[in-house]
């Protein structure tokens, strides 16, 4: 793995090469945040199977991924797709519409060249399948206590390039159920899991199989405004996490050792038509950041 180091965090990024063995055909393979360490609270985030090793379906930490499969409509069962930062993976399910759930197979993945500085680590790659190519920066870096995540994507083929992705971060549940509350208001339909508190908090039912899980879609009017969420954390008090873009869409879901919320960035685009977007993770405590040792 690589790490960005201070005196206060460590982060820990998954090495595209040496570290194959915990990637598959789900989250970005450049930039995958595999842990944050805190030096006096331990591990910042967690995951579906947190504390254990977790399958590379379900991953940990906080990972990142592109929902729409490149091919995905036309190939068979035997046949190929293209997952963006992941590579060619290959069709084994016919279930519809097509999951890297049910299709973990990676054919090849994509190739990354890596370069560090300090306090940044910045991962490049390019390719090409059908008429679709594109070339993607994926970049994180340690400042004091805030940790940022930065992706940008340039459509290079005849074909629009569909980019629905979301962050997927792994937050540990508190001990009093109580989550999180975002910049605009949100509503919850009826479910098993969630809940609002009175001061817009979204509450974890008790009374839930959590080992099951829950995912629920809020309705949500952000109203132009970009994502500022505070999550409650049950060693570091709270974080904040912000982006720079209007979630599309923000999905929430959790089981017995997680939890997590899902800010979308969406957008089509034509040969030569570029986009990029950020999230940071803010972990509190002094205001003064010391240098970063280099990764």
């Amino acid at each position: 793995m690589y790490a960005l180091s201070n005196p206060e965090l460590t982060i820990l990024i998954l090495d595209p090469v040496a570290d194959s063995a915990r990637l598959g055909s789900r989250y970005c393979t450049g930039g995958y945040i595999w842990q944050v360490l805190d030096a006096r609270h331990g591990d910042v985030f967690a995951g579906p199977e947190y504390p254990q090793a977790p399958n590379t379906f379900d991953g940990q930490g906080a990972p990142d991924m592109f929902l729409r499969s490149l091919g995905a409509e036309a190939a068979p069962v035997g046949g190929e797709v293209a997952c963006i930062g992941v590579g060619r993976v290959r069709r084994t399910s016919s279930r519809e519409p097509f999951d890297v759930r049910y299709n973990p197979e990676v054919i090849e993945f994509v190739k990354w060249e890596t370069g560090c500085s300090g306090d940044t680590i910045v991962m490049r790659t390019e390719h090409a399948f059908r008429d679709w190519a594109y070339n993607l920066e994926r970049t994180v870096s340690l400042q004091g206590r805030v940790v940022r995540s930065r992706t940008g994507i340039r459509s290079l083929g005849s074909a629009l390039l569909p980019v629905r992705w979301f962050a997927h971060p792994f937050f540990p549940v508190p001990s009093d159920n109580v989550l999180c509350r975002f910049s605009f208001p949100i509503s919850l339909p009826d479910n098993p899991g969630y809940s609002l508190s009175s001061e817009g908090f979204v509450v974890r039912k008790s009374a839930h199989d959590w080992p099951r899980g829950c995912r629920q879609e809020p309705g949500l009017d952000p109203q132009g405004k970009t994502l500022l969420a505070v999550q409650r954390h049950p060693r570091l008090g709270e974080l904040t996490v912000t982006t720079d873009f209007v979630p599309s869409f923000l999905p929430i879901w959790g089981n017995d050792r997680t939890f997590s919320f899902e800010p979308y960035f969406e957008r089509t685009l034509n040969r030569g038509a570029e986009a990029s977007w950020g999230i940071e993770y803010h972990l509190g405590g002094a205001a003064a950041a010391p240098p970063a040792s280099p990764c």
